[in-house]
C-alpha cells in the first residue's frame, strides 16, 4: 500500500509518502531468476537484461524526484540459496530540506547458503536542513558473498552548497548465521555538519564505505591495501580486517567527484576479483 499525506515543506505544499518494495531471486538449474516482486509508488524495482558476464541485475528507482522530511521507505531483497543478483539504483538519491519532521529509509538484504549479492547505489546527496535516517541491514548464510556499498555527499558541492544544519543518521549492521558481526553509527548534526575546515567533519562533503564478506576476505587484505593506495589525491581511503570473513572500506574526501572517482575505480577491480564479473563499474553508472 502507498499512502501520501499532505504536508508543508520547504518548498510548499508536497505530500509525504510510504514507499515499500520488495524482491525475491532464487537458483533453479543454475540460473538465477525473480521469484517475486512487488512495489509500491513511489518506489519501483525494475530488471532490465544483464550484460555479458553480469548477474541478474535490480535496478531501484525512486520516481517522486527525491525526499522530503516525513517520508518512509522500506526495501527487502531476498536473494536464495545459490542465487546471484547485482542491484543498484537508478540515480543519486535528494534528500531535500525538512521543516523539521525526519525522513526514513530502510533496507534489508537477505542471503541464502551460496547466495552472491553485489550492492551499489549511485549515492545519497543532503541538501542544507535534511534531516535523513538510513537504515541498511544484512542477514547471511555462512557461505553467501557480500560487496556492497554507499557514498554519501554533503551538499550539492557542485553549486556551491554546504549542509550546516540539519541531521543525517546512517545505521548499518550486518549478520552472518543469526551473529552480529558489524554494527555501524554514523550520526552528523547541526553545526557540526558543516564541511569548513574548522569543523568536526575537517574539509570532508563526500564519504563512503564498501563492505565485503566471505568467508575468507580477509585474506585479501593486502591487495586491498595496495587497490585503495591508488585512489588519487584529494582522497583518503583504508580498510580494515574484521576477523576472517569481513574486510571494511572507507573513503573520505572534500571533492564528490573525485571520490566517486576513487570509489568506482576500487569497485571496478574488486568485483572482478572477488564476484568474477567484468572489470567496470554496474551499467546504470555508465548511463
Amino acid at each position: 500500500m502507498n499512502i501520501a499525506v499532505p504536508v508543508a515543506s520547504a518548498e510548499g505544499l508536497r505530500t509525504t509518502t510510504r514507499g515499500a518494495a520488495r524482491l525475491s531471486v532464487a537458483c533453479a538449474e543454475g540460473r538465477s531468476a525473480v521469484a517475486e516482486l512487488y512495489f509500491a509508488q513511489p518506489l519501483r524495482i525494475l530488471t532490465p537484461k544483464p550484460g555479458v558476464g553480469e548477474a541478474l541485475t535490480a535496478v531501484i528507482a525512486n520516481l517522486s524526484g527525491g525526499i522530503v522530511g516525513g517520508d518512509s521507505y522500506e526495501t527487502a531483497i531476498d536473494v536464495g540459496a545459490g542465487a546471484r543478483l547485482s542491484v543498484a539504483a537508478q540515480a543519486a538519491e535528494k534528500v531535500y530540506r525538512s521543516t523539521g519532521a525526519e525522513a526514513e529509509n530502510r533496507l534489508t538484504f537477505r542471503l541464502g547458503d551460496g547466495a552472491v549479492l553485489e550492492w551499489l547505489p549511485q549515492g545519497t546527496i543532503l541538501f542544507d536542513r535534511a534531516i535523513f535516517r538510513q537504515s541498511v541491514q544484512f542477514e547471511l548464510a555462512g557461505s553467501a558473498t557480500l560487496l556492497a556499498g554507499a557514498i554519501s555527499v554533503l551538499g550539492r558541492t557542485a553549486m556551491g552548497e554546504t549542509v550546516s544544519t540539519g541531521r543525517y543518521r546512517e545505521h548499518w549492521d550486518m549478520r552472518r548465521d543469526g551473529k552480529l558481526i558489524w554494527a555501524d553509527r554514523f550520526d552528523l548534526r547541526d553545526a557540526a555538519a558543516a564541511a569548513g575546515p574548522a569543523s568536526a567533519m575537517r574539509g570532508v562533503s563526500s564519504f563512503a564505505t564498501a563492505l565485503f564478506a566471505r568467508a575468507d576476505a580477509a585474506g585479501d587484505l593486502e591487495w586491498a591495501r595496495e587497490t585503495l593506495a591508488e585512489c588519487g589525491p584529494g582522497v583518503r581511503a583504508g580498510v580494515t580486517a574484521i576477523d576472517d570473513h569481513l574486510l571494511a572500506m572507507r573513503w573520505l574526501g572534500g571533492d564528490a567527484m573525485r571520490l566517486r572517482e576513487a570509489v568506482g575505480g576500487f569497485w571496478s577491480r574488486a568485483r572482478a576479483r572477488w564476484l568474477g564479473r567484468p572489470e567496470r563499474l554496474p551499467v546504470i553508472w555508465r548511463i
